[in-house]
Protein backbone atom coordinates (compact mmCIF):
# COMPACT_ATOMS: atom_id res chain seq x y z
CA UNK A 1 0.00 0.00 0.00
CA UNK A 2 1.00 3.87 -0.24
CA UNK A 3 2.77 5.63 2.49
CA UNK A 4 2.10 8.92 3.79
CA UNK A 5 5.96 9.77 2.28
CA UNK A 6 4.59 8.89 -1.22
CA UNK A 7 2.37 11.62 -1.06
CA UNK A 8 4.47 14.20 1.05
CA UNK A 9 7.10 13.58 -1.76
CA UNK A 10 4.29 14.26 -4.51
CA UNK A 11 3.50 17.68 -2.91
CA UNK A 12 7.26 18.58 -2.76
CA UNK A 13 7.82 17.32 -6.36
CA UNK A 14 5.45 20.54 -7.06
CA UNK A 15 6.94 22.83 -4.97
CA UNK A 16 4.76 22.70 -2.32
CA UNK A 17 6.62 22.53 1.30
CA UNK A 18 5.30 21.64 4.90
CA UNK A 19 6.86 22.96 7.71
CA UNK A 20 5.51 20.38 10.33
CA UNK A 21 4.67 16.85 10.30
CA UNK A 22 3.83 14.80 13.04
CA UNK A 23 3.05 11.36 11.76
CA UNK A 24 4.82 8.28 11.20
CA UNK A 25 5.52 8.88 7.44
CA UNK A 26 5.63 5.15 7.22
CA UNK A 27 1.41 5.11 7.56
CA UNK A 28 -0.51 3.49 4.75
CA UNK A 29 -3.16 5.97 3.03
CA UNK A 30 -5.89 4.58 1.37
CA UNK A 31 -7.88 7.67 0.04
CA UNK A 32 -8.10 11.28 0.46
CA UNK A 33 -10.78 12.99 1.77
CA UNK A 34 -11.68 16.28 2.49
CA UNK A 35 -12.09 16.87 5.95
CA UNK A 36 -15.82 17.79 6.69
CA UNK A 37 -18.23 17.52 9.70
CA UNK A 38 -20.23 14.76 9.09
CA UNK A 39 -16.91 12.96 8.02
CA UNK A 40 -16.58 9.30 9.08
CA UNK A 41 -13.02 8.94 10.88
CA UNK A 42 -10.31 6.76 9.37
CA UNK A 43 -6.66 6.37 10.59
CA UNK A 44 -5.87 5.52 6.93
CA UNK A 45 -7.38 8.23 5.21
CA UNK A 46 -5.58 11.36 4.26
CA UNK A 47 -7.89 14.48 5.46
CA UNK A 48 -7.77 17.82 3.71
CA UNK A 49 -9.10 20.91 6.12
CA UNK A 50 -10.05 23.36 3.59
CA UNK A 51 -12.53 24.99 6.21
CA UNK A 52 -11.39 28.24 8.44
CA UNK A 53 -14.45 26.96 11.17
CA UNK A 54 -14.24 23.58 13.17
CA UNK A 55 -17.42 22.43 15.22
CA UNK A 56 -16.36 21.36 18.54
CA UNK A 57 -17.66 18.30 18.10
CA UNK A 58 -15.31 17.46 14.94
CA UNK A 59 -12.51 19.14 17.45
CA UNK A 60 -13.44 17.17 19.89
CA UNK A 61 -13.49 14.22 17.61
CA UNK A 62 -9.88 14.67 16.27
CA UNK A 63 -8.73 15.26 19.90
CA UNK A 64 -9.98 11.86 21.43
CA UNK A 65 -8.82 9.74 17.69
CA UNK A 66 -6.81 6.75 19.82
CA UNK A 67 -4.41 7.64 16.69
CA UNK A 68 -3.99 10.38 15.41
CA UNK A 69 -5.72 11.55 11.97
CA UNK A 70 -3.62 12.60 9.52
CA UNK A 71 -4.84 16.21 8.53
CA UNK A 72 -3.36 18.43 6.13
CA UNK A 73 -4.30 22.25 6.93
CA UNK A 74 -4.93 24.07 3.82
CA UNK A 75 -7.08 26.41 5.54
CA UNK A 76 -4.44 28.35 7.46
CA UNK A 77 -5.19 28.06 10.97
CA UNK A 78 -1.04 27.18 11.84
CA UNK A 79 -2.21 26.32 15.13
CA UNK A 80 -4.97 23.05 16.20
CA UNK A 81 -5.64 21.42 19.39
CA UNK A 82 -5.05 18.22 17.57
CA UNK A 83 -1.89 17.02 15.12
CA UNK A 84 -1.89 18.59 11.68
CA UNK A 85 0.65 18.54 8.73
CA UNK A 86 0.91 22.43 8.04
CA UNK A 87 2.12 23.75 4.61
CA UNK A 88 4.61 26.36 4.42
CA UNK A 89 2.70 28.38 1.64
CA UNK A 90 -1.19 28.48 0.87
CA UNK A 91 -1.38 26.47 -2.06
CA UNK A 92 -4.62 25.87 -4.20
CA UNK A 93 -7.42 23.54 -2.54
CA UNK A 94 -7.99 22.45 -5.68
CA UNK A 95 -4.55 21.53 -6.51
CA UNK A 96 -3.29 19.56 -3.37
CA UNK A 97 -6.34 17.80 -3.93
CA UNK A 98 -5.95 16.52 -7.31
CA UNK A 99 -1.94 16.15 -6.79
CA UNK A 100 -2.84 13.40 -4.27
CA UNK A 101 -5.81 12.23 -6.13
CA UNK A 102 -3.75 11.82 -8.97
CA UNK A 103 -0.77 10.15 -7.15
CA UNK A 104 -3.36 7.67 -5.22
CA UNK A 105 -4.49 6.46 -8.21
CA UNK A 106 -0.92 5.77 -9.69
CA UNK A 107 0.09 3.91 -7.06
CA UNK A 108 -2.96 1.86 -6.58
CA UNK A 109 -2.38 1.01 -10.23
CA UNK A 110 1.32 0.34 -9.85
CA UNK A 111 0.40 -2.27 -6.88
CA UNK A 112 -2.39 -4.08 -9.10
CA UNK A 113 0.07 -5.01 -11.66
CA UNK A 114 2.39 -6.05 -8.81
CA UNK A 115 0.22 -7.77 -7.22
CA UNK A 116 -0.55 -9.96 -10.09
CA UNK A 117 2.83 -10.33 -11.11
CA UNK A 118 3.81 -11.69 -7.49
CA UNK A 119 0.37 -13.98 -8.14
CA UNK A 120 1.77 -15.50 -11.44
CA UNK A 121 4.92 -16.27 -9.25
CA UNK A 122 3.05 -17.90 -6.23
CA UNK A 123 1.10 -20.08 -9.05
CA UNK A 124 4.33 -21.78 -10.07
CA UNK A 125 4.13 -20.56 -13.46
CA UNK A 126 7.20 -19.48 -14.09
CA UNK A 127 9.26 -16.72 -15.72
CA UNK A 128 8.40 -17.52 -18.89
CA UNK A 129 4.80 -16.51 -18.05
CA UNK A 130 5.93 -13.81 -15.74
CA UNK A 131 7.99 -12.05 -18.99
CA UNK A 132 5.02 -12.39 -21.32
CA UNK A 133 2.39 -10.37 -18.44
CA UNK A 134 5.31 -8.30 -18.02
CA UNK A 135 5.22 -7.22 -21.65
CA UNK A 136 1.32 -7.10 -21.50
CA UNK A 137 1.40 -4.56 -18.56
CA UNK A 138 4.17 -2.63 -19.80
CA UNK A 139 3.36 -2.71 -23.63
CA UNK A 140 7.15 -3.47 -24.21
CA UNK A 141 8.94 -6.50 -24.93
CA UNK A 142 10.85 -8.30 -21.71
CA UNK A 143 14.06 -10.38 -21.27
CA UNK A 144 15.84 -11.89 -18.23
CA UNK A 145 19.47 -12.79 -18.46
CA UNK A 146 22.11 -14.31 -15.99
CA UNK A 147 25.30 -12.62 -15.33
CA UNK A 148 26.50 -15.07 -18.04
CA UNK A 149 24.47 -13.20 -20.43
CA UNK A 150 22.20 -16.38 -21.21
CA UNK A 151 18.89 -15.85 -21.86
CA UNK A 152 16.51 -17.08 -18.60
CA UNK A 153 13.17 -15.98 -20.12
CA UNK A 154 12.30 -14.34 -22.61
CA UNK A 155 8.24 -12.73 -23.85
CA UNK A 156 6.42 -13.61 -26.89
CA UNK A 157 7.61 -9.74 -28.66
CA UNK A 158 11.44 -10.11 -27.47
CA UNK A 159 11.50 -13.61 -29.46
CA UNK A 160 10.53 -11.11 -32.53
CA UNK A 161 13.36 -9.21 -32.36
CA UNK A 162 15.85 -9.47 -35.27
CA UNK A 163 19.36 -8.45 -33.66
CA UNK A 164 20.80 -9.63 -30.32
CA UNK A 165 20.38 -12.97 -29.59
CA UNK A 166 22.61 -15.80 -30.35
CA UNK A 167 20.98 -19.60 -30.47
CA UNK A 168 23.81 -22.19 -29.96
CA UNK A 169 24.14 -25.83 -28.68
CA UNK A 170 24.62 -24.11 -25.32
CA UNK A 171 21.51 -22.29 -25.45
CA UNK A 172 20.12 -18.87 -26.47
CA UNK A 173 22.66 -16.08 -25.13
CA UNK A 174 22.70 -12.12 -25.61
CA UNK A 175 25.14 -12.09 -28.83
CA UNK A 176 28.81 -10.74 -28.62
CA UNK A 177 28.19 -7.54 -29.84
CA UNK A 178 25.81 -6.13 -27.40
CA UNK A 179 27.91 -7.46 -24.47
CA UNK A 180 30.16 -5.67 -26.21
CA UNK A 181 28.15 -2.71 -26.21
CA UNK A 182 27.02 -3.30 -23.03
CA UNK A 183 30.71 -2.60 -21.48
CA UNK A 184 32.02 -0.05 -23.83
CA UNK A 185 28.45 2.43 -23.32
CA UNK A 186 29.20 1.47 -19.33
CA UNK A 187 25.86 0.31 -19.46
CA UNK A 188 26.94 -2.96 -17.67
CA UNK A 189 28.57 -1.04 -14.85
CA UNK A 190 25.21 0.60 -14.13
CA UNK A 191 23.94 -2.19 -14.05
CA UNK A 192 25.79 -3.74 -11.27
CA UNK A 193 25.85 -0.45 -9.51
CA UNK A 194 22.01 0.87 -9.27
CA UNK A 195 19.54 -0.44 -6.79
CA UNK A 196 16.56 0.57 -9.28
CA UNK A 197 15.63 0.43 -12.59
CA UNK A 198 17.21 3.19 -15.39
CA UNK A 199 16.48 4.48 -18.56
CA UNK A 200 19.30 4.67 -21.61
CA UNK A 201 18.80 5.80 -25.01
CA UNK A 202 21.87 4.08 -26.49
CA UNK A 203 23.84 5.16 -29.77
CA UNK A 204 24.59 1.52 -31.14
CA UNK A 205 20.23 1.08 -31.42
CA UNK A 206 18.99 3.96 -33.06
CA UNK A 207 15.87 2.32 -33.43
CA UNK A 208 14.84 0.92 -29.70
CA UNK A 209 15.68 2.57 -26.32
CA UNK A 210 16.02 0.42 -23.22
CA UNK A 211 15.36 0.09 -19.73
CA UNK A 212 17.17 -2.24 -17.30
CA UNK A 213 17.22 -3.53 -13.53
CA UNK A 214 19.50 -5.71 -11.70
CA UNK A 215 18.32 -8.89 -10.25
CA UNK A 216 19.98 -9.50 -7.04
CA UNK A 217 20.35 -11.97 -4.92
CA UNK A 218 21.49 -11.81 -1.33
CA UNK A 219 22.12 -8.50 -1.98
CA UNK A 220 24.68 -10.30 -4.95
CA UNK A 221 24.20 -9.35 -8.50
CA UNK A 222 22.59 -12.15 -10.42
CA UNK A 223 21.52 -11.15 -13.71
CA UNK A 224 18.95 -8.53 -14.98
CA UNK A 225 15.58 -7.50 -16.73
CA UNK A 226 15.82 -5.68 -20.15
CA UNK A 227 12.92 -4.04 -21.57
CA UNK A 228 12.84 -3.18 -25.06
CA UNK A 229 11.70 0.71 -25.73
CA UNK A 230 11.00 1.99 -29.63
CA UNK A 231 13.64 4.98 -30.19
CA UNK A 232 10.22 7.35 -29.89
CA UNK A 233 9.47 6.35 -26.28
CA UNK A 234 11.68 7.64 -22.62
CA UNK A 235 10.62 5.54 -20.09
CA UNK A 236 7.69 6.66 -17.81
CA UNK A 237 7.72 6.34 -13.51
CA UNK A 238 5.44 3.77 -13.94
CA UNK A 239 7.50 1.65 -16.58
CA UNK A 240 11.07 2.23 -14.16
CA UNK A 241 8.82 1.42 -11.10
CA UNK A 242 7.00 -1.94 -12.62
CA UNK A 243 10.71 -2.94 -13.99
CA UNK A 244 11.70 -2.50 -10.40
CA UNK A 245 9.42 -4.46 -8.87
CA UNK A 246 9.79 -7.10 -11.78
CA UNK A 247 13.56 -7.68 -11.13
CA UNK A 248 12.52 -8.04 -7.79
CA UNK A 249 9.79 -10.80 -8.41
CA UNK A 250 12.63 -12.94 -10.32
CA UNK A 251 14.98 -12.34 -7.57
CA UNK A 252 12.21 -14.69 -5.64
CA UNK A 253 11.30 -16.93 -8.47
CA UNK A 254 15.03 -18.15 -8.59
CA UNK A 255 15.51 -18.60 -5.17
CA UNK A 256 12.72 -20.86 -4.87
CA UNK A 257 13.75 -23.12 -8.02
CA UNK A 258 17.46 -22.71 -6.06
CA UNK A 259 18.66 -21.01 -9.31
CA UNK A 260 21.96 -20.11 -7.56
CA UNK A 261 23.59 -22.26 -5.09
CA UNK A 262 28.00 -22.36 -4.09
CA UNK A 263 26.88 -26.48 -4.47
CA UNK A 264 26.12 -28.62 -7.59
CA UNK A 265 25.10 -30.96 -6.05
CA UNK A 266 26.91 -33.91 -7.75
CA UNK A 267 27.85 -37.27 -6.45
CA UNK A 268 31.74 -36.51 -7.45
CA UNK A 269 31.67 -33.54 -5.59
CA UNK A 270 33.45 -34.62 -2.47
CA UNK A 271 35.51 -37.32 -4.58
CA UNK A 272 36.75 -34.10 -6.81
CA UNK A 273 37.40 -31.85 -3.26
CA UNK A 274 39.47 -34.91 -1.99
CA UNK A 275 41.68 -34.97 -5.56
CA UNK A 276 42.04 -31.13 -5.04
CA UNK A 277 42.93 -31.34 -1.47
CA UNK A 278 45.89 -34.28 -1.91
CA UNK A 279 43.81 -36.87 0.22
CA UNK A 280 44.87 -39.73 -2.27
CA UNK A 281 48.53 -41.38 -1.69
CA UNK A 282 48.43 -43.86 -4.22
CA UNK A 283 45.96 -44.24 -7.77
CA UNK A 284 44.58 -47.22 -6.69
CA UNK A 285 43.05 -45.61 -3.90
CA UNK A 286 41.69 -43.01 -6.74
CA UNK A 287 40.20 -46.23 -8.76
CA UNK A 288 38.42 -47.70 -6.22
CA UNK A 289 36.61 -44.34 -5.52
CA UNK A 290 35.75 -43.89 -9.41
CA UNK A 291 34.18 -47.04 -9.63
CA UNK A 292 31.94 -46.41 -6.83
CA UNK A 293 31.39 -43.13 -8.42
CA UNK A 294 30.37 -45.24 -12.15
CA UNK A 295 32.80 -43.16 -13.27
CA UNK A 296 36.03 -43.34 -15.87
CA UNK A 297 38.63 -40.96 -16.33
CA UNK A 298 40.79 -40.51 -19.58
CA UNK A 299 44.39 -40.60 -19.37
CA UNK A 300 45.37 -36.81 -19.64
CA UNK A 301 44.28 -34.31 -17.35
CA UNK A 302 44.30 -30.05 -17.04
CA UNK A 303 42.36 -27.67 -14.58
CA UNK A 304 40.64 -24.45 -15.43
CA UNK A 305 40.07 -22.04 -12.57
CA UNK A 306 37.71 -19.32 -12.28
CA UNK A 307 37.45 -16.09 -10.05
CA UNK A 308 35.53 -13.44 -10.14
CA UNK A 309 36.47 -10.12 -11.88
CA UNK A 310 33.10 -8.11 -11.62
CA UNK A 311 31.83 -5.60 -9.49
CA UNK A 312 29.18 -8.33 -7.21
CA UNK A 313 32.31 -9.68 -5.81
CA UNK A 314 29.67 -12.79 -5.27
CA UNK A 315 30.83 -16.28 -4.07
CA UNK A 316 27.54 -17.80 -5.63
CA UNK A 317 27.70 -19.66 -8.84
CA UNK A 318 25.20 -19.94 -11.38
CA UNK A 319 24.22 -23.58 -11.49
CA UNK A 320 23.12 -23.36 -14.96
CA UNK A 321 26.35 -21.71 -15.77
CA UNK A 322 28.57 -24.94 -13.88
CA UNK A 323 26.02 -27.37 -15.92
CA UNK A 324 27.30 -25.29 -19.53
CA UNK A 325 30.93 -25.37 -18.10
CA UNK A 326 30.55 -29.23 -17.82
CA UNK A 327 29.03 -29.34 -21.38
CA UNK A 328 31.90 -27.81 -22.58
CA UNK A 329 34.11 -30.94 -22.64
CA UNK A 330 32.54 -34.25 -22.44
CA UNK A 331 32.87 -36.37 -19.17
CA UNK A 332 34.89 -33.20 -17.19
CA UNK A 333 33.74 -32.38 -13.68
CA UNK A 334 32.99 -28.87 -12.29
CA UNK A 335 32.96 -27.77 -8.35
CA UNK A 336 33.12 -24.84 -6.26
CA UNK A 337 36.06 -25.29 -4.36
CA UNK A 338 37.91 -22.35 -2.01
CA UNK A 339 35.63 -20.07 -3.50
CA UNK A 340 36.64 -20.44 -6.72
CA UNK A 341 35.33 -23.00 -9.90
CA UNK A 342 37.23 -25.45 -11.14
CA UNK A 343 36.66 -26.97 -14.16
CA UNK A 344 38.20 -30.68 -14.29
CA UNK A 345 39.10 -32.11 -17.89
CA UNK A 346 40.01 -35.14 -18.61
CA UNK A 347 40.62 -36.85 -22.18
CA UNK A 348 42.26 -40.07 -23.82
CA UNK A 349 44.79 -38.10 -26.22
CA UNK A 350 47.57 -35.99 -25.12
CA UNK A 351 45.95 -32.61 -24.03
CA UNK A 352 47.36 -29.69 -26.18
CA UNK A 353 46.56 -25.53 -24.97
CA UNK A 354 45.62 -24.51 -28.42
CA UNK A 355 42.99 -22.03 -29.31
CA UNK A 356 40.76 -25.07 -30.38
CA UNK A 357 41.12 -26.57 -26.86
CA UNK A 358 41.21 -23.37 -24.88
CA UNK A 359 38.63 -20.58 -26.94
CA UNK A 360 35.38 -22.38 -24.99
CA UNK A 361 36.84 -21.62 -21.65
CA UNK A 362 37.98 -18.06 -22.67
CA UNK A 363 34.44 -17.21 -24.23
CA UNK A 364 32.92 -18.67 -21.16
CA UNK A 365 35.39 -16.58 -18.57
CA UNK A 366 34.35 -13.56 -20.71
CA UNK A 367 30.75 -13.98 -20.61
CA UNK A 368 30.30 -14.61 -16.99
CA UNK A 369 33.21 -11.75 -16.54
CA UNK A 370 35.62 -14.04 -14.40
CA UNK A 371 39.11 -14.75 -14.91
CA UNK A 372 40.48 -18.08 -15.74
CA UNK A 373 44.23 -19.95 -15.35
CA UNK A 374 45.15 -23.04 -16.94
CA UNK A 375 46.94 -25.55 -15.64
CA UNK A 376 49.57 -27.73 -16.97
CA UNK A 377 48.46 -30.44 -18.63
CA UNK A 378 49.59 -33.70 -16.51
CA UNK A 379 49.11 -36.99 -16.65
CA UNK A 380 49.32 -38.55 -12.65
CA UNK A 381 46.01 -37.95 -11.00
CA UNK A 382 47.76 -38.53 -7.62
CA UNK A 383 49.68 -35.00 -8.11
CA UNK A 384 46.19 -33.32 -9.58
CA UNK A 385 46.32 -31.28 -6.00
CA UNK A 386 49.84 -29.81 -7.48
CA UNK A 387 48.62 -28.70 -10.59
CA UNK A 388 46.07 -27.20 -8.91
CA UNK A 389 48.38 -24.86 -6.95
CA UNK A 390 49.88 -24.12 -10.12
CA UNK A 391 47.26 -23.03 -11.83
CA UNK A 392 45.99 -21.31 -8.28
CA UNK A 393 48.83 -18.94 -8.11
CA UNK A 394 48.23 -18.41 -11.47
CA UNK A 395 45.21 -16.76 -11.07
CA UNK A 396 46.41 -14.81 -8.01
CA UNK A 397 48.58 -13.24 -10.74
CA UNK A 398 46.28 -12.28 -13.11
CA UNK A 399 44.70 -10.38 -10.71
CA UNK A 400 48.01 -8.41 -9.65
CA UNK A 401 48.99 -8.16 -13.19
CA UNK A 402 48.81 -4.70 -15.22
CA UNK A 403 45.73 -3.96 -17.41
CA UNK A 404 42.67 -6.37 -17.61
CA UNK A 405 44.94 -9.61 -17.73
CA UNK A 406 41.73 -12.49 -17.05
CA UNK A 407 43.26 -15.56 -18.29
CA UNK A 408 47.11 -17.12 -17.33
CA UNK A 409 48.63 -19.84 -18.38
CA UNK A 410 50.87 -22.10 -15.70
CA UNK A 411 53.72 -22.65 -18.61
CA UNK A 412 53.97 -18.78 -19.17
CA UNK A 413 52.92 -17.92 -15.14
CA UNK A 414 56.32 -20.67 -13.90
CA UNK A 415 58.85 -18.12 -13.65
CA UNK A 416 56.34 -15.66 -11.51
CA UNK A 417 55.19 -18.31 -9.33
CA UNK A 418 58.88 -19.28 -8.52
CA UNK A 419 59.35 -15.08 -7.51
CA UNK A 420 56.64 -15.01 -5.44
CA UNK A 421 57.85 -17.80 -3.08
CA UNK A 422 61.18 -15.77 -2.69
CA UNK A 423 62.11 -12.71 -0.86
CA UNK A 424 61.62 -9.51 -3.03
CA UNK A 425 65.34 -8.03 -1.70
CA UNK A 426 66.88 -11.41 -3.39
CA UNK A 427 64.80 -11.30 -6.47
CA UNK A 428 65.91 -7.64 -6.75
CA UNK A 429 69.87 -8.48 -5.95
CA UNK A 430 69.45 -11.26 -9.05
CA UNK A 431 68.50 -9.11 -11.31
CA UNK A 432 71.75 -8.77 -13.74
CA UNK A 433 74.35 -5.47 -13.16
CA UNK A 434 74.35 -5.15 -16.50
CA UNK A 435 71.15 -3.80 -17.10
CA UNK A 436 71.25 -1.29 -13.89
CA UNK A 437 74.29 -0.01 -16.07
CA UNK A 438 72.11 0.52 -19.19
CA UNK A 439 69.56 1.95 -16.73
CA UNK A 440 72.43 4.81 -15.19
CA UNK A 441 73.35 5.59 -18.94
CA UNK A 442 70.30 6.26 -20.42
CA UNK A 443 69.47 8.17 -17.25
CA UNK A 444 72.73 10.56 -17.98
CA UNK A 445 72.22 10.43 -21.56
CA UNK A 446 68.88 10.37 -22.55
CA UNK A 447 69.59 7.33 -24.83
CA UNK A 448 67.05 4.27 -24.91
CA UNK A 449 69.48 1.34 -24.58
CA UNK A 450 67.15 -1.22 -21.79
CA UNK A 451 64.12 -0.55 -24.13
CA UNK A 452 66.25 -1.73 -26.81
CA UNK A 453 67.62 -4.60 -25.50
CA UNK A 454 64.15 -5.35 -23.74
CA UNK A 455 61.81 -5.75 -26.78
CA UNK A 456 65.22 -7.54 -28.69
CA UNK A 457 64.56 -10.16 -26.29
CA UNK A 458 60.72 -9.69 -26.38
CA UNK A 459 61.05 -10.34 -30.31
CA UNK A 460 62.87 -13.71 -30.05
CA UNK A 461 66.23 -11.90 -30.56
CA UNK A 462 65.18 -11.15 -33.96
CA UNK A 463 66.90 -7.14 -34.85
CA UNK A 464 64.20 -6.82 -37.80
CA UNK A 465 61.05 -7.23 -35.79
CA UNK A 466 63.15 -5.38 -32.64
CA UNK A 467 63.32 -2.24 -34.58
CA UNK A 468 59.83 -2.75 -36.30
CA UNK A 469 58.25 -2.95 -32.60
CA UNK A 470 60.53 0.21 -31.58
CA UNK A 471 59.34 2.30 -34.59
CA UNK A 472 62.95 3.07 -35.87
CA UNK A 473 65.29 2.23 -38.66
CA UNK A 474 67.06 -0.70 -38.76
CA UNK A 475 69.84 1.27 -38.68
CA UNK A 476 69.26 3.04 -35.88
CA UNK A 477 68.39 -0.09 -34.18
CA UNK A 478 72.42 -2.04 -35.44
CA UNK A 479 73.69 1.22 -34.09
CA UNK A 480 72.56 0.83 -30.85
CA UNK A 481 73.36 -2.88 -30.32
CA UNK A 482 76.77 -2.46 -31.29
CA UNK A 483 76.91 0.66 -28.38
CA UNK A 484 75.12 -1.68 -25.86
CA UNK A 485 77.67 -4.42 -26.91
CA UNK A 486 80.87 -2.07 -25.90
CA UNK A 487 79.44 -0.19 -23.25
CA UNK A 488 78.81 -4.04 -21.48
CA UNK A 489 82.13 -5.56 -22.76
CA UNK A 490 79.69 -8.04 -24.27
CA UNK A 491 78.76 -10.35 -27.57
CA UNK A 492 74.38 -10.03 -28.38
CA UNK A 493 75.25 -13.46 -29.69
CA UNK A 494 75.92 -14.88 -26.46
CA UNK A 495 72.80 -17.23 -25.56
CA UNK A 496 74.15 -17.49 -21.85
CA UNK A 497 74.25 -13.98 -21.22
CA UNK A 498 70.70 -12.98 -23.23
CA UNK A 499 69.02 -16.04 -21.02
CA UNK A 500 69.86 -14.10 -17.67
CA UNK A 501 69.18 -10.93 -19.38
CA UNK A 502 65.62 -12.00 -19.97
CA UNK A 503 65.16 -13.73 -16.50
CA UNK A 504 66.46 -9.87 -15.17
CA UNK A 505 63.71 -8.12 -17.12
CA UNK A 506 60.80 -10.86 -15.72
CA UNK A 507 62.21 -10.15 -12.14
CA UNK A 508 62.21 -6.10 -12.75
CA UNK A 509 58.76 -6.52 -14.25
CA UNK A 510 57.19 -8.83 -11.10
CA UNK A 511 58.66 -6.07 -8.92
CA UNK A 512 57.36 -3.36 -10.78
CA UNK A 513 53.72 -4.53 -10.37
CA UNK A 514 53.26 -6.57 -7.02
Amino acid sequence: MTTLQVFLDALEKQHIMYSEQPYDVERQVYQINILTEDALLDTHTLYLLTSHRLSKSLRQMLEDSAEPVMVIDLAGHRSLPFAAIFLTDSPDPAKVHKILNKTLSFETSIEADITSMYSLMLQGRGLDALTDYAEQILGYPVSILDTSYAIVAVSSGMRKLSFGLDDSSDGLFLSVEEIQSLRRLQIEEKIYTLTEAFFIDTEDHPDTNWIFSAIRINHVMSGYVAVCLPSSSSATARELRLTTALSKICSVEMQKHDFFSEQTGLQYETFLTDLLDGRFGNLQRINSRLKLLNRTLGSYYCLALFGRRSPSGSDFFNKQQLSRLRNLFHGSMSIVYQDILVLFIHQERPIQLTDEFTTPIVEFASRNSLRVSFSQPFADLVKTHVFFKQAYKTLKLCEQAPGELFVGYSMNALPYVLFSNTDNTALEAGIHYHLYQLQDYDATYHTEFVDTLRVYLEQDRNMAKAASALHIHRSTFFYRIKKIEELLDISITDSHLLFLYELSFKMWNYLLHI
